[in-house]
């Protein structure tokens, strides 16, 4: 399919939802980054959306008129409220830290995916779709890009072995209780408001940036409202039923592209430090080990999932969703809005 026939059928997707003005959504985790551009989004194509939110006062002010449900995604009965009466439920709340305990990982990324789960099963059993939002790093790093088929392992981190988990449940719980649901694996997500692009232009700006192995690894980037087509097409297609898609980008950009571009645009001081992949992997090991010791619960400058995050790959094979869903906004235009976000005085 052409890029540009792909554009068109996403576009008559959008029109269709934006003619059903009854459609409702729940969306979770909406004070975050892609669940809160979601939101905005679904309120424009028409949708009636609901937030469940740990805190209505992070919301931004677009989506305070929304149906508002604050509390915990361990709350059962709170969540059980949230799910009833909804088309489709958007599950964007996760913690994606980079550094934090496993349990703490599991408590959201599992605990909160089974009660979610169980809500629907007993509130909500008629739900058309659940839309999952997971992540590539469930493939673990490997030197080569994966696609939907290859084997996922998290390779030891929390974040990725949690979500890995994460989707074990929605393909069980969701085929035993005859859910239709979806799960979304983004890549590096990039456009105002990215907490990636905030860090990554923090250090570029006067701090330091690490490039592995001379920076040529893929990147790996998708743009927020790229991603967002992705989600919504999930949400209704009926071709999304109970299928795993990677989301990134159509252009090849690796990082030490992406951090001279991004480098220049702000007039960052700082300084980019190349290491080999080994060489690197033992000076995080030597800081994880400090830390772990004295510092658990303040991340490390550089640790080992920051190693693989920029001497892997990041940019899986998603030409399954691209089939359907174009990249409507390039990379020149994604990296403008996003240095301009970043370079206001008040994000």
């Amino acid at each position: 399919m052409s890029l540009l026939s792909s554009k068109l059928k996403c576009q008559i997707v959008f029109k269709q939802v934006s003619d059903v003005k009854k459609i409702s959504a729940l969306v979770t985790g909406a004070t975050g980054f892609v669940g809160g551009r979601l939101a905005e989004r679904l309120i424009q194509e028409g949708w009636t959306v609901r937030l469940l939110v740990r805190d209505a006062g992070r919301l931004r002010p677009s989506l305070k008129s929304c149906d508002v449900i604050e509390g915990d995604l361990l709350d059962v009965a709170l969540v059980a409220s949230a799910v009833r009466d909804v088309n489709v439920i958007f599950h964007c709340a996760a913690n994606v830290s980079t550094w934090d305990s496993f349990d703490a990982y599991y408590r959201v990324n599992v605990l909160g995916v089974k009660n979610l789960l169980e809500a629907i099963r007993l509130e909500n059993p008629g739900l058309s779709r659940l839309v999952h939002v997971s992540t590539v790093d469930v493939y673990g790093f490997p030197v080569m890009p994966c696609d939907e088929t290859s084997k996922t392992d998290g390779a030891g981190f929390g974040y990725g072995e949690s979500k890995l988990l994460g989707e074990s449940l929605v393909r069980e719980s969701g085929d035993k209780a005859g859910i239709s649901y979806t799960i979304i694996r983004p890549g590096n997500v990039i456009g105002p408001g990215s907490q990636f692009i905030e860090r990554i232009g923090a250090e570029l700006k006067s701090g330091i940036m690490l490039t592995v192995d001379g920076g040529f690894s893929n990147a790996g980037l998708v743009y927020i409202d790229n991603l967002v087509d992705s989600l919504i097409w999930a949400g209704i297609s009926e071709q999304a039923h109970r299928e795993c898609y990677n989301v990134r980008d159509v252009y090849e950009v690796d990082w030490a592209t992406f951090l001279k571009l991004f480098r220049v645009g702000i007039n960052g001081r700082g300084i980019i430090v190349n290491l080999s992949f080994s060489v690197a992997d033992k000076i995080a090991q030597g800081f994880e080990a400090v830390h772990k010791r004295f510092f658990p619960h303040h991340e490390p400058m550089l640790h080992r999932l920051l190693v693989r995050f920029f001497g892997r790959s990041c940019g899986h094979r998603a030409e399954k969703i691209q089939l359907h869903c174009a990249t409507r906004t390039g990379f020149d235009e994604a990296m403008k809005n996003s240095i301009e976000w970043f370079l206001q005085p008040a994000k």
